[in-house]
């Protein structure tokens, strides 16, 4: 859009001014030059710069409102561009004031008549498209307002939300999530409720109700489903989530889960990342959410005794450096499992630190940190229910690579050295296997520490063949061929 100046009012008012001093000198040709101003030439003359006069006043008039509008939007609290659907309304009502002023003025047309049939054909016309003009004089309103602007994410009616991709004289166009088309008419806008997501800033906080049973201790429940909800931090690191209770009903307590979304187009990938770190954290604690319950009298036979955490060979199972282990094997490791219990901010390791350890993560949250290359800390990534760290300390006696501190109140299990070497000594092929899916998992990690360009020194994964070698020389196997 041209940015008005005064500059842009010269032509108009030159074109004005030279228009009217030929339709004032055909006027008065007689008196200058005694020619009948009845001559053909005279009255061409007469008629065609009386039309180009109220034209160009109406061009000008049309540029001094445009600058006029420009000012105001400048001027306003939110500086934007100043409504195009106004201005051109207004092109429209200077121009058609200008035809009038012609047939009056230039051709001689009673302006009764004229104003009497306007009239009655404006109030036929405005009848039959009412809700047109509704809908335009919304959009009017609207451009003036500036409720929503393209590319903001609105809701104008439950339900229905939308990219804005284009507002026009009578309509609003929405692009959905799935790409769908809607087209919404601006009197409906306006005369509704409307949700901007996108204003004042794209982000804004989505609640997720939960709801547990009663018998879980609140304390626990909450710090079960933030160390869930924090996971879902590796994907979108600003989610900022927080637990409240909000109501007890039939079906439990029920808890919400808020977190901050960036921008509405990623809120359903943002909702599936919580949801499926708060589910997960909830099953590692053997808990689940409730249904609502209907039963009028139960006798205490009847009660349910409540879920119980899954058994540790299970959890242990779904580990991938235990992948390869048999079921009797899971079941003897499960038996010399160290259970750590970890406070909210307590460091669990330190980076430098010996190690010949593994933990995983039963229940809480954690956060990996590293030094960066001037000694200070950094957060990298963060830990929850069914994650492991250490596992290169437990097979090649390596010294911590991080630093592990607990957001949440945690539960660990601790797997030491003493506790795999019997099981390594009775099936030295195990070892192949261990290295070679550490060596998967340390590619992993290392190309997503270089994808996010933290400012870290990250050396290269070690081959399988390397961590196979340390892990024999750790546990005095057999060295592999």
């Amino acid at each position: 859009m041209t940015v008005p100046g005064y500059r842009r009012l010269i032509s108009p008012a030159v074109l004005a001014a030279a228009a009217f001093v030929a339709y004032g000198l055909s006027l008065r040709a007689n008196d200058i030059g005694g020619y009948a101003t009845d001559l053909p030439f005279i009255s061409g003359t007469r008629y065609v710069s009386g039309v180009i006069a109220w034209l160009a006043v109406a061009w000008f008039c049309a540029r001094l409102l445009d600058f006029l509008l420009y000012r105001a939007a400048l001027s306003a609290p939110r500086p934007t561009q100043y409504p195009r659907l106004l201005s051109d309304l207004l092109h429209g009502i200077m121009f058609v004031l200008a035809a009038i002023a012609i047939l009056i003025f230039v051709f001689q047309q009673q302006a009764t008549g004229f104003i009497a049939t306007s009239s009655v054909l404006i109030a036929v016309i405005g009848f039959a498209l009412r809700y047109i003009i509704s809908d335009v004089f919304s959009g009017i309103a609207l451009n003036f307002d500036h409720p929503y602007r393209i590319g903001d994410w609105v809701e104008p009616s439950p339900g229905l939300v939308g990219r804005v991709d284009e507002i026009t004289w009578r309509t609003t166009r929405l692009v959905t999530r799935d790409g769908a088309v809607v087209v919404v008419p601006n009197g409906l806008i306006a005369t509704g409720r409307l949700i901007n997501y996108s204003d004042p800033e794209p982000t804004f906080r989505v609640n997720l109700r939960l709801p547990l049973d009663h018998r879980v201790p609140v304390d626990r429940a909450k710090q079960v489903l933030l160390a869930g909800a924090i996971s879902a931090t590796r994907s979108f690191p600003n989610l900022r989530p927080d637990i409240l209770v909000q109501d007890c009903g039939e079906s439990g307590i029920i808890y919400v889960v808020r977190f901050w979304v960036p921008d509405f187009a990623e809120e359903n990938a943002c909702r599936d990342a919580v949801l499926s770190g708060v589910l997960e954290a909830l099953r590692h604690a053997g808990m689940a959410a409730s249904a609502p319950r209907r039963e009028i009298a139960v006798s205490r036979a009847d009660l349910p005794s409540g879920r119980k955490r899954p058994p540790l060979t299970a959890l242990l199972g779904a580990i991938g450096p235990f992948s390869a282990f048999t079921p009797a094997e899971l079941a003897d490791l499960a038996e010399h499992l160290a259970e750590c219990p970890v406070k909210d901010g307590s460091v669990v390791v330190r980076q430098g630190d010996a190690g010949g350890s593994l933990f995983f993560v039963a229940e809480g949250a954690l956060e990996v940190r590293v030094s960066d290359r001037n000694g200070a800390e950094i957060a990298v990534d963060c830990l929850g229910a069914g994650d492991v760290f250490g596992e290169i300390s437990l097979l090649t006696g390596e010294a911590r690579r991080a630093t592990i501190v607990a957001l949440t109140t945690a539960l660990l299990y601790e797997v030491r050295k003493d506790d795999v070497a019997p099981l390594l000594q009775r099936r030295p092929e195990l070892g192949e296997a261990l290295a070679a899916i550490m060596a998967e998992r340390q590619q992993w990690n290392v190309a997503r520490l270089r994808s996010r360009e933290y400012a870290v020194d990250v050396a290269p994964a070690p081959s399988s063949a390397e961590i196979l070698r340390r892990l024999c020389s750790f546990f005095g196997l057999p060295a592999a061929r």
